[in-house]
């Protein structure tokens, strides 16, 4: 599975999708799921929504989510330098003499950075509004056209890999490999995934997918920060994500928290597995589950996070066992899904 998971895995992290313009990487998700999907939808936000084949009629209905876009920027004026505004929570500590690639014609460019003679001495961080490009005379690019970092692909190590966007793509790998998984071996459920669009902007793919999907429960993938970095002297607070520490299931979040019964549910199918795992409870900003819970009459929703090391950056790491020990939780957590679990 893991050399699977890791053609998958490169393949969409070298995708480009910016919030709201997120073609390519759904071109690409329905290229490797269109064997195993059916009812496949393209909605008005973006959203790639399917039903599995084999799923079971009048069964419980399960939507299992991953979000396709990335952090970048958009393109606000093109006189001499193109100036550009952030598009998702952009960490302007990553933004400088960055390379980025614009619009549909990838055209090159370099976010404008000041020598260090002009900011030596500066302790404050640029305004993201004030974000300029540098593309060498070359200002084709149009208001509006969305700009992507460039950051590429490595393996570090047999088991740690480099890439961009990992915050979404570790997740949508995560789905793509369990979509596989399941549509050997149909489990008793109606299953509907959905590859969710502007998940940086306030996750409002998600909301429309979960309405017109209308789960009766949600698993949603996402990315979650490492914070198992050297720490200052004298700081003994231990960390909460480690990078390849398992599964990260989130206790809170900074839009809300998790289905009570879905979180215990999860945590015991990882023990009685023997699937490592990771509680964070450091109300980190959030993933789709806000979204998600709060459509129709509420949707009992749990959130299952791939660990990402230098999340925000062009420049992640994630561990791809992380991510195959997240794939086995997930499927193990459905095979054992009943109805009984969501009675009150």
């Amino acid at each position: 599975m893991a050399e699977g998971l890791r053609e998958t895995l490169k393949k969409l992290s070298e995708a480009i999708g910016v919030s709201g313009e997120e073609r390519e990487v759904r071109q690409l998700l329905l290229e490797l799921t269109k064997d195993r999907l059916e009812d496949v939808v393209i909605d008005t936000m973006g959203n790639l929504t399917a039903r599995l084949k084999g799923s079971q009629a009048n069964a419980l209905r399960v939507m299992l989510s991953a979000p396709m876009d990335e952090i970048g920027l958009m393109i606000s004026g093109s006189e001499n330098f193109l100036s550009a505004l952030p598009v998702g929570h952009l960490d302007v500590r990553y933004v400088a003499a960055a390379r980025v690639l614009i619009g549909a014609q990838k055209l090159n460019g370099v976010v404008l950075f000041a020598p260090i003679h002009k900011t030596h001495g500066q302790n404050e961080l640029p305004e993201p509004k004030s974000i300029l490009i540098d593309t060498g005379g070359k200002n084709s690019a149009k208001v509006g056209e969305r700009a992507a970092f460039v950051g590429n692909y490595a393996e570090l190590s047999a088991d740690v890999v480099r890439g961009k966007a990992f915050q979404s793509r570790a997740a949508c790998a995560v789905l793509v490999g369990l979509i596989e998984a399941l549509a050997q071996a149909p489990l008793p459920l109606d299953i509907y995934v959905a590859f969710t669009a502007q998940a940086r902007i306030y996750g409002r793919g998600a909301t429309v997918a979960a309405n017109r999907l209308k789960p009766q429960v949600a698993f949603l993938l996402d990315g979650a920060e490492c914070d198992d970095l050297p720490r200052p002297e004298g700081d003994t607070q231990l960390p909460a994500v480690r990078l390849g520490g398992g599964t990260v299931l989130r206790a809170s979040e900074e839009m809300g928290i998790p289905d009570q019964r879905l979180l215990a549910y999860v945590r015991n199918i990882a023990e009685t597995h023997g699937l490592p795992y990771q509680i964070d409870i450091s109300e980190a900003r959030g993933t789709e589950n806000a979204n998600v819970s709060q459509t129709q009459a509420g949707v009992p929703s749990v959130s299952l996070s791939v660990p990402v090391r230098y999340m925000s950056s062009p420049n992640g790491l994630v561990s791809l066992t992380d991510l195959e020990n997240t794939q086995r939780l997930l499927h193990a957590a459905l095979a054992a899904l009943t109805p009984k679990l969501l009675e009150n």
